[in-house]
């Protein structure tokens, strides 16, 4: 005897498993993409030039990380719709490639905008300085004379608001701030920085000069970096808050040493050295 087919238990069976394979493996949901190519840098007057090098870039949507990128980026992200977008500038302290760190100095950049599955929106951030930003030196060399003395009075000079670093017959160049630093924090965690852009043919250092000015006769010079030839315009930001916790001395300057001396980095043009410096800046966040 033939039974019959219940055809309706089959197709239901069928769609059960149909849909349980969709339970499984569910569509995956299309992301949308934020294209940042570089951040913009606005200054006033008394911050002197818009210099940067904004490396890199912390992105988050609605207070969520999505890590930090190396610009110019393009960031993936699954929210969509109108999104509150917040990107930090990150430059590379003391201009070492693997320390990359949001700078205390910049603003953060925040904005809204319409994201869409597959679709690329273009942010293109801008930056100001904190307004807690103290600025203890700024230094482009665009005014007659300078805030950098060096050995002698033509060891530093001033070329078409750049300057040049004159060796003559000397080999080494040492030069620092004429002003000494009486504020700086020692303590509390809180940032001090030095920016500048500088081009050189031979080694070039940086650091500071420690001094007590209560009498004492302590006068130390602490070269933080030692900076390798390079023959294009880069620009460095040197982060000194461990080293003056670690000091706790009551007055600095800035030190810069040049030499035709090879202490590594090799590459070395001791026949015409040059050094060009500009854009100094020393900030420190305020109290």
């Amino acid at each position: 005897m033939i039974k019959k087919v219940n055809w309706l238990l089959i197709i239901g069976y069928w769609l059960l498993i149909i849909s349980s394979c969709d339970l499984v493996n569910p569509a995956e949901q299309l992301p949308a993409y934020i294209q940042i190519n570089n951040f913009e840098l606005t200054t006033t007057a008394a911050q002197g030039e818009n210099s940067e090098q904004i490396t890199d870039a912390w992105v988050f949507v609605n207070d969520l990380s999505l890590g930090v990128y190396e610009l110019p980026a393009t960031v993936p992200t699954l929210d969509l719709g109108t999104q509150d977008i917040t990107i930090f500038p990150v430059i590379r302290e003391n201009g070492l490639r693997s320390a990359p760190i949001i700078y205390p100095f910049y603003n953060r950049y925040e904005t809204t905008a319409e994201l869409a599955a597959e679709q690329t929106v273009t942010i293109r951030p801008t930056t100001t300085y904190a307004s807690n930003a103290v600025f203890e030196l700024v230094e482009d060399f665009n005014t007659t004379g300078h805030r950098l003395k060096g050995d002698n009075p033509t060891a530093l000079q001033t070329n078409d608001g750049i300057g040049e670093v004159v060796f003559g017959n000397n080999a080494e160049i040492t030069f620092t701030s004429s002003s000494t630093f009486v504020d700086l924090p020692t303590s509390g965690g809180k940032a001090v920085f030095l920016e500048f852009d500088y081009q050189t043919n031979v080694e070039f250092e940086v650091g500071l000069v420690g001094l007590d000015i209560n009498g004492g006769n302590i006068n130390a010079t602490n070269y933080k970096i030692i900076l390798c030839p390079i023959n294009r315009w880069n620009k460095l930001y040197v982060n000194f808050q461990e080293d003056l916790e670690q000091s706790q001395l009551t007055g600095y300057k800035l030190a810069f040493r040049a030499s035709t001396n090879d202490t590594g980095c090799g590459n070395v043009n001791s026949t015409s050295p040059e050094v060009l410096i500009d854009n100094v800046k020393f900030i420190r966040i305020g109290n």
